[in-house]
């Protein structure tokens, strides 16, 4: 049984209802079990009622809504509850209740190994993400890699460790950690996206253009850090037009506390690019390599191919050995002057005709 404390106000409700008793006994004697209940269970009630208030609009609705959700984790929920509504904390409220959170939830499962193992394991890698928020973003590596090195490995430590690692420009060991978990782990996108910002950030432009283009297409990334840090490799390439639709495009999803990146500094690469003033050759889809060979094949052939293939008709046919008027035409032939006083008098009688002819 899920909540056996649920079964146990059914069992109540069922034998209060059997009871020798009057109606009015009974009323009350179920009312009060339903208010024991609801007491003992107020922690649901006020992460429920929380999430109603916080997907209404206004400041004071969102104020509410955290309150709410603090008095929900100290009404003593679940681990697991209580681990989510940290991570919602350290999102996108208070990171440093997110914290108070976290290790209450880690001190209590670390009591009970056996039956929260899990949990404190996903506890400590939540953990981590409260300290990057706070600044203690050495602590928060630390943290991620003792939990690594105790045999915890999964998708969320990964995204988390990477991202970590690179913002803190610690390149070699972001080389060695994709290696490692490259043996065990399936790459998620965020994964993806971690080792496409490693390779800009190591200077490999191209390489990274070409993993940019075929993930963003082929997965569409609910992130904002896929799109900046794509838009980063074109406007790197100068790709202009591109990364200023990328950069545009990473500002229509949320900006969580827990992301490297923020908004403005989003808005801030998107404004440079649009006023960048230089030619951005991506906007014929011009690609180098056939901008050069055009050069030559231009001139060559202009634009036709040579025919070269020779059928097996074309074979039976014997040459032309016929000589036609242009065979006779050879124009650096030297044009042949006669003197007319050389002339006999029949060639220079034929000579005159033929000009008085020409002259009438």
């Amino acid at each position: 049984m899920k909540n056996p404390t649920l079964l146990i106000v059914l069992i109540a409700i069922i034998i209060v209802a059997i009871l020798p008793v009057s109606q009015i006994v009974k009323s009350l004697l179920i009312a009060l079990i339903i208010i024991l209940f609801l007491y003992l269970k107020r922690g649901y009630v006020y992460v429920a009622l929380g999430s109603y208030y916080l997907n209404k609009d206004g400041d004071e609705n969102k104020r509410r809504a955290w309150s709410l959700y603090e008095k929900g984790w100290k009404a003593n929920i679940a681990p697991n509850y209580t681990v989510m509504l940290g991570n919602l904390f350290v999102q996108r409220g208070d990171s440093r209740i997110a914290k108070e959170i976290f290790e209450d939830v880690i001190r209590k499962s670390e009591a009970k190994k056996g039956k929260y193992g899990e949990v404190l394991k996903s506890a400590k890698v939540s953990y981590s993400m409260a300290l990057w928020v706070t600044g203690e973003k050495e602590e928060a590596i630390r943290s991620l890699q003792k939990v690594k090195d105790e045999g915890y490995f999964d998708a969320n430590l990964a995204v988390n460790l990477g991202a970590y690692l690179l913002d803190s420009g610690r390149l070699d060991e972001m080389e060695n950690f994709m290696e490692e978990y490259g043996r065990v782990l399936k790459e998620s996108s965020g994964m993806i996206d971690n080792r496409g910002h490693y390779l800009y950030l190591r200077g490999s432009l191209l390489e990274a253009e070409n993993l940019y283009n075929t993930f963003i297409p082929e997965t569409s990334p609910k992130f904002p850090e896929a799109y900046m840090h794509a838009g980063l490799v074109k406007m790197a390439l100068g790709k202009y037009s591109q990364a200023a639709s990328l950069f545009e495009k990473a500002l229509t999803f949320p900006f969580y506390q827990t992301s490297t990146i923020t908004e403005d500094e989003v808005r801030k690469l998107l404004n440079d690019v649009e006023n960048m003033e230089n030619a951005d050759v991506d906007e014929k889809d011009i690609d180098q390599e056939l901008l050069e060979a055009s050069l030559y094949e231009d001139d060559m052939f202009e634009d036709e191919t040579p025919y070269t293939d020779i059928d097996d008709d074309e074979e039976e046919i014997e040459p032309n050995i016929e000589l036609d008027e242009f065979d006779y035409d050879d124009e650096e032939e030297s044009e042949v002057i006669v003197d007319p006083e050389e002339f006999s008098p029949l060639e220079s009688q034929l000579y005159d005709e033929q000009d008085d002819e020409s002259k009438s």
